[in-house]
C-alpha cells in the first residue's frame, strides 16, 4: 500500500458490528510500524470473523429451530387431514343414520296407522259385541218377566203430557191401553193445545184415564201437574210422540219388588232412526238404546230418555223444573240418582220415534237449556 506525499497512513478500525462504520486505530498502538499495525489488522480481520462465524452460527441453529418447528407443523397438517377424513366419514355415517331414522320413522307413522286403524276395528267390533249381549239380556229378562208371577200389583201412574199433537195423541193412549199389566192410571195434561186435541181426548172412554186441560206452560209445567194429580205408588212417563212397550209396567213392578230398597230405575228404549237422533241424516234402522250408568258421565250427557224412567211417588225431588223448555227428564234423572244409583232393568220401555213435527229436541234453548242443567248438577 503507498500513501501520497505529506501524508501519514494512517489504519482505520471497524466497528465490532460486522456492517457498522470503521474506527481509527489507537495512535498510541499504530504507532509501532507498519508490520504491527498489519498484525493488528489480521487480529481485528480475525475478530470481525469470528464475530461474523459467530452470527452464522446463530442463523444457522435459528433456521435447525425453525426446521424442527416445520417438523411438528407438517405432523399437525398431516393429523389435522387425517381428521379431517375422520370427519368426512363421521358426517356420511351421520347422513347415513338419519335416512334410516327417518325410514325407521316412516315405517312408525305407517304401524301407529295400522294400529289406529285396528283399534277402530276392534272397538267397532267391541260395540257390536256390546249391543249384541245387551239385547240378549233384555230378551232374556223380558222373557222372563212375561212369564213370572208378580208379588204384587200397586197402582202405576203414567204422566203423559201433549200439546197439538191430536194426530199422534191416540196413538200414545192406545199403547198404555196395551199394557199387559192391568192397574195403572193415565194421566194427559193438555198443556194449551189449540187443535183438536181437546175433542180427540174426549173420546178416550177408559175410566183408567183423567185429562186436564191447563194453560200452556211448557212440557215441564205441564208433567208436574200429573205428578200433583198422580195417586199411584210409581211414577212412569210417556211422550206424546212416543209408544210405551207393552211389558213395561209390568216390568216395572217386577224390578221394584226384586229390588225393595230402590227408588230409581231406567230401561232400554227402541230408536227409529239414530241418524236423525245425532243430526247426521235419516235412514238408520231401528236400534236397541240401553246406556251403562256412570254418575260422572251423566253429569255431561244423558243416558235415559223420560219414558224409560220410573221411581217410586214419595221422592222430594221428584218434580221438573220448569225453567227448562228441553232436558228436563235429564235434569229430574240426575237430582232423582245424587245420594244413589239407580237400578237397571233390562227391559224394553218405550220405541222412541224422531219424525214428529215440532219436536222439542234441539230447539232454540238448547245450549241454554244444557248450560243449566250441567251448571246444576255439577259435583
Amino acid at each position: 500500500m503507498t500513501t501520497k506525499p505529506g501524508r501519514r497512513w494512517w489504519p482505520r478500525r471497524r466497528s465490532s458490528r460486522p456492517d457498522g462504520p470503521a474506527r481509527p486505530l489507537d495512535p498510541d498502538r499504530s504507532a509501532a510500524g507498519p508490520l504491527e499495525s498489519r498484525l493488528q489488522a489480521v487480529e481485528y480481520l480475525q475478530t470481525v470473523v469470528n464475530q461474523r462465524t459467530e452470527l452464522l452460527s446463530a442463523r444457522v441453529r435459528d433456521v435447525g429451530l425453525l426446521v424442527e418447528t416445520v417438523g411438528p407443523l407438517t405432523v399437525l397438517e398431516d393429523e389435522q387431514a387425517a381428521a379431517g377424513d375422520r370427519v368426512e366419514r363421521l358426517e356420511s355415517r351421520l347422513a347415513e343414520i338419519e335416512r334410516g331414522l327417518a325410514a325407521a320413522a316412516a315405517r312408525q307413522a305407517a304401524l301407529e296407522d295400522a294400529q289406529a286403524r285396528t283399534w277402530g276395528q276392534l272397538e267397532g267390533v267391541h260395540g257390536s259385541l256390546v249391543r249384541h249381549a245387551t239385547l240378549l239380556e233384555v230378551s232374556t229378562v223380558m222373557q222372563w218377566i212375561r212369564h213370572t208371577t208378580l208379588s204384587s200389583q200397586p197402582l202405576v201412574s203414567v204422566v203423559l203430557p201433549t200439546h197439538d199433537r191430536a194426530h199422534l195423541i191416540n196413538r200414545a193412549v192406545s199403547s198404555v191401553l196395551g199394557q199387559s199389566y192391568p192397574n195403572w192410571e193415565l194421566l194427559i195434561v193438555d198443556d194449551g193445545s189449540v187443535d183438536t186435541t181437546r175433542a180427540v181426548l174426549a173420546g178416550i172412554g177408559d175410566p183408567r184415564v183423567r185429562v186436564t186441560h191447563t194453560a200452556n206452560g211448557g212440557v215441564c209445567a205441564a208433567r208436574n201437574v200429573g205428578l200433583e194429580l198422580a195417586r199411584g205408588d210409581i211414577i212412569t212417563y210417556l211422550d206424546d210422540d212416543n209408544l210405551m212397550h207393552p211389558e213395561w209396567l209390568r216390568s216395572v213392578v217386577w224390578r221394584f219388588d226384586s229390588e225393595p230398597g230402590a227408588d230409581v230405575l231406567w230401561g232400554a228404549i227402541v230408536v227409529d232412526d239414530m241418524a236423525r237422533v245425532n243430526q247426521r241424516g235419516r235412514g238408520d234402522l231401528p236400534r236397541l238404546s240401553f246406556l251403562p250408568y256412570d254418575r260422572q258421565q251423566i253429569t255431561t250427557a244423558n243416558i235415559a230418555d223420560i219414558g224409560a224412567i220410573a221411581h217410586r211417588s214419595d221422592l222430594a225431588e221428584a218434580r221438573f223444573d220448569e225453567s227448562l223448555r228441553e232436558m228436563g227428564d235429564w235434569d229430574l234423572f240426575l237430582r232423582l240418582t245424587r245420594e244413589s244409583d239407580p237400578v237397571p232393568l233390562p227391559a224394553i220401555a218405550c220405541l222412541y220415534t224422531t219424525d214428529g213435527p215440532d219436536r222439542l229436541s234441539h230447539g232454540p234453548t238448547y245450549e241454554a237449556d244444557l248450560a243449566r242443567v250441567r251448571a246444576k248438577n255439577r259435583r
